[in-house]
């Protein structure tokens, strides 16, 4: 009669598979080591929105008091004009450049060219508003987010046929498309979402994601760190952007003319 087979105890090997499996089981259960990861388009720009309107307090409100303390107080004329006052000095602060409508509907404010770029074009006419900032190629993203302004602001590409407007969409990084997002506001998502491609909506929706994180270099491993402060290169970025499609847009249509 067969004799009864001991039950053979596991070799050392597969004890310590079994180790690794349970270690590997009890980190996906512990909500603090499972891995982060970016959820849906929407989600993700309704936190960035939200974390928009609170880490940016100059955007928190139209004018007055951004904030006073003892020493120090900073108040706010218009989205680009800012008062700064310490212990010893008041100063007048300009974010960048900077347009608005005086009393006689004339357009006033800030602009910052080069002196050489300046006395290069003095011969040409500069009569007119346009002319002038097509001189010294002013990227009017930067100046006209206001819905008083010209119509010849980033709303042109509105305008424009598909094909064009994907251009922009194409040559923008993803990390500044939503910056330039933010920014702007709700026009500018709707805008982007009814052009970009599934893949670029990604790309963008990861960029949220990490800003959300608070974007540190070491946590959004695919592009160069941004961050919420980051906004006005991404204006510049995207006012170049426009000019340069625009341009190439316009010599298609009059060589096609």
């Amino acid at each position: 009669m067969a004799k009864n087979k001991k039950p053979s105890k596991p070799g050392l090997f597969s004890w310590f598979i079994q180790i690794f499996r349970s270690k590997g089981k009890a980190e996906d259960q512990d909500p603090a080591k499972r891995k982060k990861e970016s959820k849906t388009f929407s989600m993700e720009w309704a936190v960035a929105i939200d974390n928009w309107k609170k880490k940016l307090r100059t955007k928190q409100v139209s004018s007055g008091v951004v904030i006073e303390t003892p020493k120090f107080r900073l108040t706010k004329t218009n989205d680009k004009l800012f008062r700064a006052e310490g212990e010893n000095y008041s100063l007048i602060l300009v974010t960048g450049n900077h347009l608005y409508k005086n009393k006689e509907d004339k357009w006033a404010g800030v602009l910052f060219v080069d002196e050489g770029v300046l006395n290069q074009n003095l011969s040409k006419d500069l009569a007119r508003l346009d002319s002038l900032l097509s001189a010294f190629s002013v990227p009017k993203t930067d100046l006209f987010l206001e819905a008083e302004g010209p119509k010849e602001d980033w709303r042109v590409v509105l305008t424009w046929e598909r094909f064009w407007k994907e251009q922009i969409i194409l040559q923008m990084k993803p990390n500044s498309m939503a910056l330039v997002m933010l920014a702007i506001g709700e026009e500018c998502r709707e805008f982007f979402e009814s052009v970009a491609t599934e893949r670029q909506k990604r790309l963008v929706r990861d960029e949220l994601f990490y800003l959300n994180l608070g974007n540190g270099t070491e946590n959004n491993p695919y592009t160069k760190a941004k961050n919420l402060f980051g906004f006005g290169s991404a204006l510049v970025e995207f006012g170049n952007t426009i000019n340069s499609i625009k341009e190439r847009r316009e010599k298609e249509n009059n060589h096609g003319s």
